[in-house]
């Protein structure tokens, strides 16, 4: 049963990756060429950067010292990794956060959920920057903002629908120093690219950006909430 759930979940992310390349594509009179692709895949790719960047620099800035790393399974991918770890105590709940040494970290559940909500608040500020200054996308010929979005909807939306559990997730690290359901934080971060989504199709909508603007102002406010 939960082997049919996990298929059916990825089936969606892919559903969702063709729903939105080809989006980008239909909705202009001539078609993409070569070069429009390419900077399709730039503008996903420097989406990657802004995410990955925002965790290091604030896991920089915490003095937590970031560093790169290649995870090889379940696809190999680049993760940031930094001086924390999550001790639990013997019911396997998160008792405090400690370095590499074993010294705690004063504040270190903040700290964790900052880190780890930096790169979804990273990519949803540059989502609605692109949404705001180009509402309407999807009739423009701007395939790098495309890319960008596309990654920025797409990791959103695989998070919930596919790393939910992903131990060294976003989703995870967030649910982890909030000690709630990871469900309750999937919806947290799913609400604000279903309404990026549904503004990149009507970019005429009153309430949607406004809707959509409070729901990632929810989520950055979280990191200043403890």
């Amino acid at each position: 049963m939960f082997g049919v759930g996990k298929r059916r979940k990825r089936v969606l992310w892919i559903a969702l990756v063709l729903v939105l390349v080809g989006g980008a594509a239909e909705a202009r009179a001539e078609p993409w060429g070569a070069s429009d692709y390419a900077w399709f895949v730039a503008g996903g790719l420097s989406g990657f950067v802004i995410h990955d960047a925002a965790h290091a620099v604030v896991a920089e800035s915490l003095g937590l010292r970031p560093r790169l790393e290649i995870r090889h399974r379940p696809i190999p991918f680049i993760i940031v990794k930094y001086n924390f770890i999550a001790v639990e105590d013997a019911s396997g709940e998160v008792a405090y956060y400690s370095d590499r040494d074993g010294n705690p970290i004063p504040n270190g559940a903040q700290k964790n959920f900052v880190i780890a909500s930096a790169g979804i608040n990273s990519q949803n500020i540059a989502s609605e920057w692109i949404l705001s200054a180009h509402p309407n996308l999807r009739e423009e010929s701007r395939p790098y903002l495309k890319g960008m979005l596309a990654f920025d909807l797409l990791t959103s939306f695989g998070y919930v629908l596919v790393g939910r559990k992903d131990p060294d997730g976003d989703i995870r690290g967030m649910s982890e120093a909030l000690k709630v359901n990871d469900g309750i934080i999937g919806g947290i971060v799913l609400l604000p690219a279903v309404l990026d989504l549904y503004r990149y199709y009507h970019p005429d909508s009153a309430w949607a950006p406004w809707v959509d603007r409070g729901a990632k102002g929810y989520l950055l406010g979280l990191s200043f909430r403890f």
